[in-house]
Parts: structure tokens; sequence; C-alpha cells
């Protein structure tokens, strides 16, 4: 069990990377056999793509492509009502525009009016141009005229061809046509129509425009006039002040005699009374709280100032007569009366002194009191007549926004009536187009060469078709899956293999049987050309290379080969010693090669089967049986014939050569079902011509 965690790399080994690479060549290596194999499908199909493509040039009408070319503005300079500043217009708005002008282009609308400036309808060249034929009678419910309409919108959009280059603004119309002249007046046409439309577009919004605009200045009039009663009457019913002057500016000093002067001048004077107020307070507290003599007013009035001196000088001479008389002395009682009369006065004087203080510090609240009152009553006055002056403001603002809005409108009214029909378009002619000299199509380099591409994989699928439907023996596996018949060996294709190639096959053949080397062996094919007498010729070979003595038998006398082969003059063989018109010493000749002898086949019999049939063969046979190991019977094919099939009987085995890729499942299975019938015992088959790899052998399959 694996252990948790454990990762498995995948394998990366040299060994593996060469397994796959190897697999990667042998599949090309057998597609490559497959092209080379079906390589007349490929070659017939390119062919027959490359005739095609001719004749489709030759039978083309050649077409005329004429092109010009526009240019779209974001805005049309000089446009009625344009304001100056635009927001910047996005890539998308710009692809959206292109794509509206480019199915402006595609509509039938334009078509229409290409159709009816160039009169194409009714006229002749169009339909000449178009390499159509004109109709000459309605179609149910329309008429002819109607029928030929459609039929000309109907060209012109089909043969319209609008694109964009790039990002660009520019937009190119062509038109396709026989005639190149007429190419190139429906694209100058088309693009005069592009234009025109734009233009009849920007006059027609600019009619609903002035509509629009119209009505609302007629209303934009309306809410001025009532805008300006409604101040009117409200200046009228509240006694404000209606026009310019009816708002006081920020930061001004306000005018005298209003209500803001008359609060400044109130609140300066209640700062003054409140200060005073204050002030009086002050004294009369301290006249309240301390003495009367100590008092500032006390001491700073003359009259006080003087009584005290009067009282002091009253003090003093009490005091100096007291020194000489007694208190009972009319003189001191005069005196201290004096005294107490100054002492009295002073105090009564003092006491209004200080009710003085009291009385203006009464005085001074009162005042304050006023003051304040009087501020309140102006304060409410001031604020009804800022509220006043705040709806007339508000009035003064709604008309100066209607008159603002009126004279706006007024002015864009009067700037499109002005620039009506001077306005240049959205789109602007760049390039006119001009008669082209050359034809746009067909065009001879691509045709030829999508024909030829389409040819090469046309051919390439039918090759593969082919290949995957095959049934041709191909390997050791179809051919023991088909006949059930080993594989001895295989030769390459090439006119000469290596003598090498044929040694393995003649060490198989001397264990084809128990007793070893079969003494006789038949060797031929399913079909003519399959290479049996040349297999044949280099078995031999390949024999008496081992130490064999080996004697050629060419009994094909239908196409005798052996001869020519071993390079030996055609002389008496095989018919003139059935027939007795020789002896066996006499018909075999030396090939020069070690161990292998030859029997020609001598004189071509009218009729090959009688002389096979006679038991003048087996005597033969029986002749030379012993002096040679083996007797390699060269024998016509099987199918067709009925010589390889009396030989069979008489050989002690057969051997089979089968053509790579050529022999199929059916035609095989029948030449080797009539070989057996016929008493043959087929060893093998050894596969001639082989394309690609004769023997491949991969380790990682």
């Amino acid at each position: 069990m694996m252990a948790p965690g454990l990762l498995i790399e995948p394998d990366n080994s040299p060994a593996t990377v060469e397994g796959r690479a190897a697999r990667f060549a042998a599949a090309a290596s057998a597609a490559w056999a497959a092209v080379r194999r079906h390589r007349i499908i490929l070659f017939v199909t390119m062919a027959l793509c490359v005739l095609a493509g001719v004749v489709f040039i030759l039978l083309s009408t050649p077409d005329y492509q004429a092109t010009a070319s526009v240019e779209v503005e974001d805005i049309p300079a000089g446009a009625a009502g344009a304001p100056t500043a635009q927001r910047q217009a996005s890539p998308s708005d710009n692809e959206a525009l292109m794509q509206t002008e480019l199915e402006v282009l595609r509509s039938r609308s334009l078509a229409e009016d290409v159709a009816r400036e160039l009169a194409l309808v009714g006229s002749r060249t169009f339909f000449d141009g178009m390499d159509v034929r004109r109709p000459d009678r309605g179609s149910g419910a329309l008429n002819q005229r109607q029928v030929e309409t459609e039929m000309v919108v109907g060209l012109l959009r089909d043969n319209l061809k609008v694109e964009l280059p790039g990002k660009s603004r520019v937009i190119r119309i062509g038109f396709t046509s026989a005639d190149p002249v007429l190419s190139a007046r429906v694209a100058n046409s088309y693009a005069d129509s592009l234009i025109r439309a734009d233009l009849r577009r920007g006059f027609e919004s600019g009619v609903q425009a002035r509509r629009f605009l119209l009505g609302e200045l007629d209303g934009a009039r309306k809410d001025l006039e009532r805008a300006e009663r409604d101040m009117a009457v409200y200046a009228a019913r509240t006694g404000a002040a209606a026009g310019p002057d009816a708002a006081q500016p920020p930061g001004d000093a306000p005018p005298e005699g209003t209500t803001a002067t008359r609060l400044a001048q109130l609140n300066a004077f209640r700062a003054q009374a409140t200060a005073d107020r204050i002030a009086a307070q002050k004294r009369w507290e301290s006249a309240r709280l301390s003495g009367v003599e100590t008092l500032p007013e006390v001491l700073n009035n003359g009259a006080m100032q003087q009584l005290m001196t009067q009282r002091a000088q009253a003090r003093a001479d009490l005091v100096q007569e007291r020194q000489f008389r007694k208190d009972a002395h009319p003189e001191m009682r005069e005196a201290r009366a004096k005294l107490a009369a100054l002492d009295d006065q002073a105090e009564s004087m003092a006491n209004t002194i200080r009710a003085s203080l009291r009385e203006q510090y009464d005085v001074a609240v009162h005042g304050e009191r006023q003051i304040e009152s009087e501020i309140r009553k102006v304060e409410h006055q001031a604020q009804a007549e800022r509220g006043r002056g705040v709806q007339m403001s508000i009035l003064e603002r709604q008309v100066d926004t209607y008159r603002l809005l009126h004279d706006s409108l007024l002015q864009r009214y009067r700037d499109m009536a002005s620039q009506a029909g001077f306005q240049a378009g959205r789109i602007q002619p760049l390039d006119r187009a001009a008669v082209p000299s050359r034809p746009s199509s067909p065009h001879i380099g691509v045709t030829m060469l999508f024909a030829s591409l389409g040819g090469l994989v046309l051919g390439l699928l039918a090759v593969a078709g082919r290949h995957i439907f095959d049934d041709a023996v191909t390997s050791a596996d179809t051919l023991a899956e088909r006949v059930n018949l080993p594989l001895l060996g295989a030769v390459p294709a090439g006119e000469k293999p290596a003598p090498g190639i044929f040694t393995p096959m003649a060490s198989s053949l001397l264990l084809a049987s128990a007793a070893g080397l079969p003494r006789s062996i038949l060797v031929t094919s399913a079909q003519e050309g399959e290479g049996k007498s040349s297999t044949l010729h280099a078995l031999a070979r390949a024999l008496g290379a081992l130490g064999k003595r080996v004697l050629v038998v060419d009994a094909d006398m239908r196409r005798p080969r052996q001869h020519s082969l071993f390079s030996v003059a055609a002389g008496r063989g095989i018919s003139e010693l059935l027939t007795g018109q020789a002896t066996i010493e006499q018909v075999i000749v030396d090939t020069g090669v070690p161990g292998v002898a030859l029997l020609p086949c001598g004189a071509i019999p009218p009729n090959p089967a009688e002389l096979l049939v006679t038991p003048a063969v087996d005597g033969m046979l029986s002749t030379v049986r012993d002096r040679y190991d083996t007797i390699l019977i060269d024998a016509p094919p099987i199918l067709g014939l009925p010589d390889a099939g009396l030989l069979a009987s008489k050989a002690q085995a057969a051997l089979l050569v089968v053509e790579w890729g050529r022999n199929h499942h059916g035609g095989l299975r029948v030449a080797v079902d009539r070989l057996r019938r016929a008493g043959g015992v087929i060893i093998g088959a050894i596969l001639t011509k082989q394309q690609g790899r004769a023997f491949e052998y991969d380790y990682h399959r």
C-alpha cells in the first residue's frame, strides 16, 4: 500500500523520452509511407482542384471595384447652436458613431437615393455592368417597374462594400461591377448621398430644435412676466423698495435714518448707559457702606469742604476755650452749640450728597432699561424689514433667473435662425473614386493558391480515408489475420535489394518442415508483378551461399524470366522435356552461381496447362529430386490461371509472394484457398516492395 504523502513523479527517464521519440518517428514514417503509397490519389486530387481553379478563373467575369472615402467628424463644423465646449467623446461613443454610419450606408433608403440620382431604374447599362438580365415583366402584385426597382436596390446593396481601416474615422465605400466606369459612378454617388443624408438630418434636427426653442422661449417669457408682476405687487403691499437699490450690498455702511442705523446708535447708547449705571452703582454702594466724611463726593464738594473747615475751626476754638473756662460758661455753651450746629449742617449736607448718589443710580438704571426697551422695539422692526428684504431678494433673484433664461434662449434661437442652411455636416468628402484600371477579381494568384492548398488538404483527407479503410496486407499481423500465413521475411522497396536480406529467409526455409528443407518448393503469387521471380532468384542464390544444391525450374511458361535473371541463353527447357524432345541432362544448365542450376522454360507452348497435367511432370521431379537438396519452382500467378494449382499438387511445399499494400483481403484469401484446395501446403509468405522501415522494434511498445 502506498504510504500517505508519497508523490510519484512522472517517468521522464531517457529511455521513456527515447521511446516517445521512436514512436513519433514511427508514426511519421507510417504517415509518409501511406502518402507515398496513395500518392496517385493525392496528385490526382490536387490536379483536379487546380484544374477547377483554372476553369473558375477562365469562366469568371472580371469585376472592377472602385473605392471612395469620407471622413466622419465629432461635431459638425459651424453647426447652429453648437456649444463651444463639448464633452470629450469616449472610444465606445466613437465606435457607436462609426457603426451607425456604416448601417446608414447599408440601408435601403440610401440605395434608393443612389438609384434615383443615377437613374439606374430602366438603365440597360446598369444591368449589363452587373452582368444580370433586366426583368421584362412584373411578378405577382408588382409591376415591371417595381420589380426592376427592387432588383436595382438589391444589386446595389449586395455589391456595396464598406470598411473601417483600423480605428480611424475614415469610411471606405467600394462598389464592384463588371463595368469600371459604373463602379466609380456608384461609389461616388454613395459618398455624395451619405453626405446629403447627413446634411438633411442636420437640417431637420435644426428645424426641430428651433421649434423646440421657440416653445421654450415663449414659456420663459411668460414666467418672467409673472415673476416681475409678483415682485411689483409685493413691493406695493409691503412698501419695500423694488429694483436694483432694494438690496443693500454686503460690507457697505447702512444709510442714515434706517433701522440698522438706529439700532447701531441705540446699541452705542446702551453701552454708555450700562457703563454709567455701573459707575453710579459703584458710587452708591460706596456711599451706602462707608462713612459720609470719607465719600469722595463729600470730600470734593466745595461747600462741604468749607463747612468742614468751619467745623474744625469751631472745634479748635472749643478746645482753646476749655483751657480757660468751664463747661458751664456761656461762651463754652455757645461754642458747643456752634459746633453742634456745624455738625448737623455737615451731616445734613452729607445725607443730601448720599441721596443724590442714590438718585443718580436710579436714574442710570431707568435710562438703561428705557434704552433696552427701545432696542427691542427696533430689533422687532429690523426683523420685519429683514424678512421683507429676504422675500424681495427671492423675488428679484427669480426675476433675474427668468430674465437670464429668456435672454439665453432668445440668443440661441437667433443664432440658429441666422445659421440655418449654412451649417456644415458631420461627414466630409475625403477621396473621390477613380475608374479602376485593373480588375479586382478573380485574383489569379489567390485563387490558384487556395486551389492548390484545397487540393492538398482534400488529397491528404482522401489519402487518410483510403489508409483508414484500406485492408491491404502491409505487415505480418495483417497477413496472419487475413489468410493465416506466417511471414518468412520482408523485402524493402527498391530496384535491387541487398543480398543479405534473403539470407534469413533461406535459413527459415531450412526449418520449414520436420525433415528440414523441403525437397520441392513452389514459389507463386496471387497476381502478376508482385516480384515472385525475383524473390525465387534471390532465394536460390541465398540457399546456394548456405551450401545447398538448388535446382531452379522456370515453370512459368507464359512469361519466363529465370534465364534472363541468371543471364543464360534461352535454349531448350521444360517444355521440350515434357514433350519428350529432350532429356533432363540436355535442358539443365549451369547458372554460374555456386550450387545453383537452372531448368529454363524453353519454347513457350500454346497451352501450358495441358503440359502440366501430364505425368511427365512427376517423372521430371522424381528424376532430379535425388540430385539436389531442393527444387525451386517458379509458377505463374494463382488468380486467373490454373498453372499454379496444377504445380502445387506436385510440390512438397508452396511459398506465397505478396506485394506490400497491393493484395487486399478478398483477393488474397481466394488465392490462398485455391492453392490449398489444389493440394498445396503453404509454408509461409514473403512480403515484397515494403515501404517504410522493414524491421522495426520498440522496447516500450
